[in-house]
């Protein structure tokens, strides 16, 4: 199957950071894998640190790439909890 193409990533998390589109391209993953990390970073799945660490190497910096991108288009890095403090996500605090 063939590598994913900066269109490819355009649409799927915007035009946002030319770096994390870099980075993304050089995972060399197949479009389906992309689609695959997009599901997952917007999913439930993402707040399971298990779920996350079951992922290849290669999905979870998919998902840390697209999770970022998703974030930073939303103009807020992390939801507020109950107290008002930022929340980081869960794989990154496992």
């Amino acid at each position: 199957m063939r590598e994913i193409s900066a269109p490819d990533v355009v649409a799927a998390i915007g035009r946002g950071d030319e770096l994390i589109i870099r980075e993304t391209l050089r995972t060399r993953a197949t479009p389906l894998e992309l689609r695959q990390a997009l599901a997952f970073a917007k999913g439930p799945a993402n707040a399971s640190p298990a779920a996350y660490q079951a992922l290849p190497a290669r999905m979870q910096r998919l998902v840390d790439l697209i999770t970022v991108a998703l974030e930073s288009a939303a103009g807020d890095f992390a939801p507020e909890d109950q107290h008002g403090n930022r929340r980081r996500a869960a794989h990154h605090a496992a």
